[in-house]
């Protein structure tokens, strides 16, 4: 007999509260989680499968294009980084920051479409973390992929 799976969690507000918790001085340390940054481009937290992934989205709006009336890859990268950065924080319990991110971009994506996450763990050491996040459109296209390593930090207590 293997272990019993563990079902995702797909209400955003439970798993904000994981979030939260992961974190439990994280409002004396000064953390806003989630991030001002998420708040700002209005990211949605659709579902976490603990352990393993996370996934979110995030509307691809008029003000985020390129001249090419695409969303820019910044902005691309900023919400993959979005989904990265809770889902280490579920996974380690403590603070990581991004050493290193690559990015393949393969499609565009226009104004008023939404750009949907998943950022998943790859492997994991004492102080490093290595995920992976494919985007993709509405119509599950992939937009991009992204590999990315952290760097692992135990996180200070606010006593």
């Amino acid at each position: 007999m293997g272990a019993p799976s563990i079902e995702p969690m797909t209400k955003e507000s439970e798993i904000l509260e994981q979030l939260k918790s992961a974190a439990p001085d994280a409002e004396a340390l000064g953390l806003e989680i989630p991030p001002p940054v998420f708040q700002f481009m209005e990211g949605r937290i659709e579902s976490y499968e603990p352990g393993k992934s996370l996934k979110a989205s995030f509307p691809v709006k008029p003000e985020y294009n390129n001249p090419m009336h695409r969303m820019q890859g910044g902005m691309i990268a900023a919400a993959i980084d979005n989904t990265m950065g809770p889902l280490s924080l579920l996974i380690t319990r403590g603070a990581a920051v991004t050493l290193s991110m690559n990015l393949d971009y393969v499609r565009g994506i226009p104004a008023g479409k939404r750009l949907h996450v998943t950022a998943s763990v790859v492997s994991r050491s004492r102080t490093n973390l290595i995920m992976e996040a494919v985007a993709s459109d509405d119509r599950g296209k992939m937009v991009a992929r992204s590999t990315a390593q952290f760097q692992l930090f135990r996180m200070p207590t606010g006593k």
